[in-house]
């Protein structure tokens, strides 16, 4: 695993797409603030009768640049797209094969409102890195004060633990960062210690594999959103 260099919070996410009928105000607030934590723009899947849930919660980003698409109308390649936790369950895998991070809504209203100042990231042997550098970057722009890393029993090493705990000090300076060393079951985790947003590899094992187990897990379990990162 390579060293964190620091870089901008938005790298890699050209915008936020979000659905109002799918994941309704709520929703579309986590997107909207989320999208301009980021400095990067949001596209609202809306129909007319959305009209009033989109201006009520554009109203709190009056700065944002926002643009309103139809359905299939979007390409979503280098995007973040917000969707339910029902849409998600429903996905036959939910895995990034679209180039797109993909954050799964649920949990608490306090999750949903960052009120905890945590970001996790379980990492797993597949995608670790890419986990590492969005959890830095959504660390920095929603202005989190304590970073969670589950490191997962499959690093024997003692020293690369180290050698990356280093490098998040390095990378997300000001933020407390938390190496959970202890063998610590995903159900566990989010049981213990609630956080704002779960941040987990989309990527697959192998081909035509599904989401690994920790993704699984997270997706089933966590009780705040949850990134599956692309990367």
């Amino acid at each position: 695993m390579t060293a964190l260099a620091p870089e901008p919070v938005g790298t890699g996410v050209t915008f936020v797409l979000v659905d109002v009928q799918e994941c309704g105000a709520d929703g579309v607030r986590w997107a909207a603030a989320c999208a301009e934590a980021l400095g990067t723009g949001l596209v609202v899947l809306s129909a007319e009768e959305d009209d009033a849930v989109l201006t009520a919660a554009m109203s709190e980003h009056p700065g944002l640049s926002v643009r309103v698409a139809h359905r299939g109308d979007v390409r979503r390649e280098g995007s973040m797209v917000v969707v339910s936790r029902a849409s998600a369950l429903a996905m036959p895998p939910l895995a990034c094969r679209d180039l797109s991070d993909v954050v799964v809504l649920g949990g608490s209203r306090a999750a949903l409102s960052c009120c905890f100042g945590v970001v996790t990231a379980i990492l797993e042997p597949v995608g670790g890195e890419g986990v590492l550098r969005r959890a830095v970057s959504l660390c920095r722009a929603r202005q989190a004060t304590r970073l969670r890393v589950l490191s997962r029993p499959y690093w024997a090493s003692c020293d690369l633990p180290d050698a990356v705990a280093d490098a998040l000090h390095a990378a997300c300076p000001g933020v407390i960062v938390e190496l959970v060393r202890q063998v610590r079951s995903v159900r566990d985790e989010v049981r213990l210690f609630p956080s704002d947003l779960l941040v987990v590899s989309g990527r697959e094992r192998g081909p035509a594999e599904g989401l690994q187990p920790a993704a699984r897990a997270a997706l089933h379990l966590a009780a705040c959103p949850v990134l599956f990162s692309c990367s």
